[in-house]
């Protein structure tokens, strides 16, 4: 999962977005240090992403059941690593 630094953030949130999606990436998960969430991006067609879901501290991210993987990371960790340990 991609953690946007200020040197690759527009890429992570644009041109990346728009690329996997043209692509028909599935799922893309990308974490926003600068706005505190981590954003899932779903539903490609048509070169864009359908469906774009942000998820805030205090709340786990929940994967699509088309990933084929059961998974809630709380959103906290994601973003903080083990720096929060």
């Amino acid at each position: 999962m991609p953690l946007p630094g200020a040197t690759n953030r527009s890429d992570d949130l644009g041109s990346k977005v728009d690329c996997y999606a043209q692509a028909g990436i599935p799922v893309y998960v990308v974490g926003d240090r600068r706005h505190d969430e981590v954003v899932l991006y779903t539903d490609p067609r048509g070169g864009e992403y359908r469906s774009r879901k942000p998820f805030e501290r205090g709340a786990s991210l929940l994967l699509p059941e088309s990933t084929g993987v059961t998974l809630e990371p709380p959103v906290d960790r994601l973003l903080d690593g083990d720096e929060g340990r």
